[in-house]
């Protein structure tokens, strides 16, 4: 098992998952969690949950390299792209379902879905790039 190439990966999964997650939730959907403000916690008690956040994002991020390297026999760029957009669609139509049990705008339950597809195919491709055969 490639261990480097796991802790590698991972590594940059994480960095790419926070700067994206960061851009997506914090500012380009910033206006859709302020008007509804109701249902999140405020601002100032999130804070405290940043550290969980970094947690599940790192797990995330060893999680999918570890399955990348089970899971895909044939390490190209095209069958990354595969599992990513594979990735994208499992956790994206999860993140669209949301809006059957949350009060939410579709709109947001739209954006949640092309937020998490778009993020899996970019984490699919750092994969293919980094496990390159």
């Amino acid at each position: 098992m490639p261990v480097k190439k796991i802790l590698l990966s991972s590594l940059i999964i994480f960095v790419f998952i926070f700067i994206f997650e960061a851009l997506l939730h914090g500012f380009l959907l910033r206006g859709i969690y302020e008007s509804t403000a109701q249902l999140w916690r405020p601002y100032e008690e999130m804070k405290n949950f940043f550290p969980y956040s970094i947690t599940i994002q790192l797990g995330f991020s060893l999680i999918v390299s570890f399955f990348y390297t089970v899971i895909v026999s044939e390490k190209t760029l095209k069958s990354s792209l595969s599992f990513g957009a594979f990735l994208g669609l499992l956790f994206g139509w999860t993140q669209l379902g949301l809006y059957a049990y949350m009060p939410i705008p579709f709109m947001l339950a739209q954006a949640w879905f092309f937020g998490v597809f778009l993020e899996s195919v970019v984490i699919g491709a750092d994969l293919g790039l980094i496990y390159w055969e």
